[in-house]
């Protein structure tokens, strides 16, 4: 199967809450590239969102390397040599989140060829289905109650609280939310880096009474001694995020023991089978392992779903959500109610990208 095509689309895409903020930044909007490759006669989609402005690659820059060498690379190359045309495209040098949208609409691909959702190519699903985690900005403790409450009426239980202004406000915000919905409700939380090592513990310690069932990244993501510290320190499961970008980085987690949690995220380590590899590694090392996510086009979060349900073992609640936290995205047939995903028989991962042909190589739309 020799790729015909390949289309980019951008997606500006305003959050549904425009105070969003949390302890590193604010943001009334995401920015998003979607890719579509045809080959076959099927087409398969994928896609990435940059990082607030200061905080990681320039959108430019990576719309850049998905309009010039991505798409020089992919075409005429053969679909079922998805490892091998991966392994080329991260030695151009090439961005992670660049390269996993490709990887992610390769897979999409697949799944379309042969009529099939790309759990079932990976094994199977060993989940019936995964509880969807939404996330929750820095917010008075008010406006936090009032937020969740709104998101329960629509199904959900499971949140992600963001903290990140001091113990004692930080733990008003989440007795708040016990003291109004009790047991009806997970609560994880995330320092967003926001604390030293000290105050994290201390943190730790004053929510552990509220049934937290993880603290996300509260300390300076690189300094992995902290981690170290905090974990051996913390009676609430410490979770690392974002210094797991490899099976490398993972492996050192584990072996020093640097979390309970390990999140893992569609696109933080470049491909979907180096995701799987790093759950079923962590795993494996005693660890419970946490599908992360965030704000980016729906496609990301229903790849993140199908990872979710096909490792065994991976915590049964995943952040795969977060694209109804705005509006305008492009991707189109990613859904879930009740607050549940359940896995579905539509091929690859049962979403779509409306627009012009994808046999059109012209400028991005």
């Amino acid at each position: 199967m020799k790729i015909e095509g390949v289309r980019i689309v951008r997606a500006n895409m305003p959050r549904v809450d425009p105070e969003w903020r949390t302890a590193s930044y604010a943001a009334s909007d995401v920015q998003g590239l979607l890719i579509e490759i045809a080959a076959g006669g099927v087409v398969g989609v994928g896609g990435l969102a940059a990082r607030p402005p200061g905080k990681g690659t320039p959108f430019a820059e990576l719309e850049e390397q998905l309009t010039g060498p991505i798409r020089q690379a992919l075409i005429g190359q053969d679909v079922l040599e998805r490892t091998a045309l991966l392994q080329r495209l991260n030695a151009l040098g090439l961005h992670k989140p660049v390269v996993s949208a490709v990887d992610i609409a390769l897979h999409d691909l697949l799944g379309q060829a042969t009529e099939l959702p790309c759990y079932a190519l990976w094994g199977g699903a060993a989940l019936p289905e995964v509880a969807v985690v939404r996330m929750v900005g820095i917010k008075p403790p008010d406006k936090l109650v009032a937020s969740v409450g709104a998101m329960m009426d629509e199904g959900y239980t499971h949140f992600k609280v963001k903290l990140g202004t001091g113990v004692a406000e930080d733990e008003t915000r989440v007795r708040a939310l016990r003291e109004r919905y009790g047991e009806r409700i997970w609560i994880g939380i995330d320092g967003n880096g926001a604390y030293s090592v000290d105050d994290a513990i201390a943190l730790s310690h004053a929510l552990a009474p509220y049934d937290v069932r993880l603290i996300e990244q509260p300390i300076d993501y690189t300094d992995l001694d902290g981690l170290v510290r905090l974990t051996a320190n913390s009676p609430v499961p410490i979770m690392s995020d974002q210094i797991v970008t490899s099976v490398a980085s993972a492996l050192e987690v584990c072996q020093r023991k640097a979390a309970h949690v390990v999140a893992i995220k569609v696109g933080q380590t470049g491909s979907i089978d180096q995701c799987r590899q790093v759950a079923e590694m962590c795993l494996a090392f005693g660890l419970r392992v946490h599908v992360g996510g965030g704000a980016h086009p729906a496609v990301i979060d229903a790849a993140a779903a199908h990872v979710a349900v096909s490792v065994p073992g991976i915590d049964p609640e995943a952040e795969i959500g977060e694209c109804f936290a705005l509006t305008d995205d492009p991707v189109k047939g990613f859904g879930f109610s009740g607050g549940r995903w359940r896995p579905s028989t539509a091929p690859g991962f049962g979403v779509s990208l409306p627009g012009q042909p994808t046999s059109d190589r012209g400028a991005p739309a």
